[in-house]
């Protein structure tokens, strides 16, 4: 037998308690719950990560000069890649599939001000708009940035970014899996209705962005790296046959995304942006279970309107 399924037999071995609960019936439910640090590299630290990538507070532009008091306003639409069947199989250390496949896209709406030094203060949030049961709740981001170096040609610019808030979803007990009868196959570990779990998405870093001399068409391009350093946290709230699992799962670890964009001038006052990112994530997976692309890459679409 390999370390790697021992080390998940014993993570399991922690939760007896919560498996007994899971197959005694009771007419009422008795809490149930265990608080756990995971590393950021098992199945759970790594869906959390995933997760949380999905939300990074990166720029939609290079940094710029700005003048004391200008406004502007933007919205961000960014993709979110579905995940295989192996890839969902993350809850106790790889055993248990989870419904991590929500909403497809994560969107935020941005306000910026000018300040002096040409640095600019950024304020985004993600509205409350539930899609296929995720619901973000209180996300919040922050950001300062400013352009470095102005060489006519190119630029470069760092912006320091923070976000903190939480998405709640039925991920632990989907209300596919609450439909069918307990202890069957499709249904083994006796969830009786929808879960109402929560991941908290906390996360800060800072990103150095190059922009390149304007092409063709009025498009310019750029590239960043951004290091960032996550603190996310899913606290379960699912009801069992005899019990309601209120365990915390912990993780932190830190992260590098690499993107790469288009920015095009619409008019005096408006810009669109494409632009794509990759966060490299790495796993320990069960021998069984090889998974798939664990890296998070997606594409993103933003439009600014500077007032």
């Amino acid at each position: 037998m390999s370390r790697l399924i021992q080390a998940r037999r014993a993570r399991i071995a922690t939760h007896i308690p919560l498996l007994l609960c899971l197959g005694t019936p009771a007419f009422a439910q008795t809490a149930v719950g265990t608080y756990e640090d995971v590393s950021f590299e098992s199945p759970e630290g790594w869906a959390m990560a995933y997760m949380t990538a999905s939300s990074l507070n990166l720029g939609q532009t290079p940094p710029r000069p700005t003048s004391f008091g200008q406004v502007s306003f933007a919205a961000e639409l960014g993709s979110i890649p579905s995940l295989n069947e192996d890839q969902q199989k993350v809850g106790f250390g790889g055993f248990k599939d989870e419904d991590l496949n929500k909403s497809p896209v994560f969107g935020r709406a941005r306000g910026s001000l000018g300040l002096i030094w040409d640095w600019t203060a950024e304020l985004s949030w993600t509205p409350p708009l539930e899609i296929d049961g995720a619901k973000p709740d209180g996300l919040w981001g922050f950001a300062l940035s400013r352009p470095l170096i102005d060489m006519g040609g190119w630029g470069l610019g760092l912006r320091v970014f923070a976000q903190e808030g939480e998405v709640r979803a039925p991920v632990t007990c989907s209300a596919e899996v609450a439909a069918q009868p307990p202890a069957t196959e499709g249904n083994p570990f006796n969830c009786i209705a929808e879960s109402s779990d929560r991941l908290v998405m906390d996360h800060y870093g800072a990103e150095l962005t190059v922009s390149l001399f304007e092409l063709p068409l009025g498009l310019q391009p750029w590239m960043s790296l951004a290091l960032t350093r996550m603190d996310p946290m899913v606290q379960l709230e699912a009801p069992l046959v005899g019990s309601l699992n209120n365990s915390i799962i912990n993780s932190k670890g830190s992260t590098e995304t690499i993107s790469a964009g288009l920015s095009y001038q619409l008019s005096q006052s408006w810009k669109i942006n494409l632009a794509t990112s990759y966060t490299p994530l790495e796993v320990d997976r069960l021998p069984s279970n090889p998974g798939g692309q664990d890296n998070y890459w997606n594409l993103r679409l933003g439009l600014v309107w500077d007032i």
